[in-house]
């Protein structure tokens, strides 16, 4: 017999589970549970984004073959298209094949503008520094071929200058604020040179090229007097090839079309007083003079060909500040004003 360790007999338990319950069920994992949750709940979210992403492609498709893009009237209209930030070749593709950023989405716009024959007049809103040289001649040129259409109007915003000011050329009224910033009529390189810097550091680095001019403009050495010659010359051609469609643009001769392209920014009652341009309002005048310029009666109705926030710039590649981020290089900066580019807050006005 056994003894229990209080010193008494054991009590002796019956064979098997005779005299006992049915044991308890094991409590529920807690870890189990909580990832079936979360399984439901993000097959749920998946869903639903689906769901909206199916809407608006629907929609985007639809306004597509309606051939509009926010003024879904018959009526005739004024499109407007926007310029805003600096003026780039750089951009994306949209999952569609659309193109987003850059100037190849503002040159389908241009396009779509010149093509659609209830748009009767065409405002540009732009607000730019300026940017890259091709790029904005590109948009010059392709500006031109829709004003040979129909009419064409500048509205400048905040800023308009350099490459900002050349595209608004080609229309048939230039309107700015009094306060917008325009001009800077001219071109830049710029060059980092860091040789001296690297070398109190005992850094040394070079470039194995191929010619004498291959490692132009290198940080690693000075520049030479004949490469500085050269670099110039670029500069100048570009330069003259700006100053030349200013004069044509704008009725001007060389000589005094020159004598305004120097570099130096205008207010744009300034710009009116040289004669870069041809009115003071803002925006909704723009549209107004559009509208008269298109002979269309009444109020115009808007047609905004930009677009933004649709599917397409949802599904984009790449979005509007990758392709800022990438003309940051000298190349693309040529025709871009950097004194201008925060005009938003250099003019701020106390209230």
């Amino acid at each position: 017999m056994a003894y229990a360790q209080t010193g008494g007999p054991e009590p002796q338990r019956p064979a098997g589970n005779a005299g006992y319950g049915t044991p308890p069920p094991p409590p529920p994992d807690p870890g189990r549970s909580r990832s079936n949750w979360m399984l439901i709940a993000g097959l749920l979210v998946v869903g639903m984004v689906v769901l909206v992403g199916m809407v608006m492609v629907i929609v985007a498709f639809v306004g597509m073959a309606s051939g509009s893009d926010t003024g879904l009237g018959s009526g005739e209209k004024v499109g407007v298209i926007t310029f805003d930030g600096v003026i780039s070749a750089s951009g994306g593709t949209s999952i569609l094949g659309a193109p987003l950023g850059g100037i190849r989405q503002k040159l389908d716009q241009l396009k779509r503008a010149r093509e659609d024959d209830s748009i009767k007049a065409v405002v540009l809103r732009i607000n730019s520094p300026g940017g890259s040289a091709a790029a904005s001649q590109e948009l010059y040129h392709e500006i031109q071929r829709l004003a040979d259409s129909k009419p064409v109007v500048a509205s400048m915003a905040d800023v308009a200058a350099s490459g900002g000011y050349y595209i608004s050329l080609p229309a048939e009224k230039i309107i700015a604020n009094q306060a917008t910033m325009t001009g800077s009529i001219g071109v830049r390189m710029s060059f980092l040179h860091y040789y001296e810097l690297a070398n109190d550091y005992g850094v040394d680095g070079g470039n194995i090229t191929s010619g004498p001019y291959k490692d132009i403009g290198t940080p690693w050495r000075p520049m030479t007097d004949t490469e500085r010659k050269l670099l110039q010359g670029m500069i100048d051609n570009i330069y003259a090839q700006f100053v030349k469609d200013v004069a044509e643009s704008r009725g001007m001769d060389i000589a005094d079309a020159k004598k305004l392209a120097d570099g130096r920014i205008f207010t744009g009652e300034q710009a009116l007083e040289a004669g870069l341009v041809d009115e003071l309002g803002g925006f909704n005048h723009a549209v107004k003079v559009a509208g008269e310029l298109g002979g269309i009666e009444g109020e115009p109705e808007i047609r905004d060909i930009s677009g933004g926030g649709t599917i397409f710039d949802l599904l984009g590649a790449q979005s509007e500040a990758v392709a800022r981020d990438a003309v940051r290089d000298a190349v693309s900066d040529v025709l871009r004003d950097v004194r201008v580019e925060d005009a938003e807050q250099m003019l701020q006005m106390a209230r």
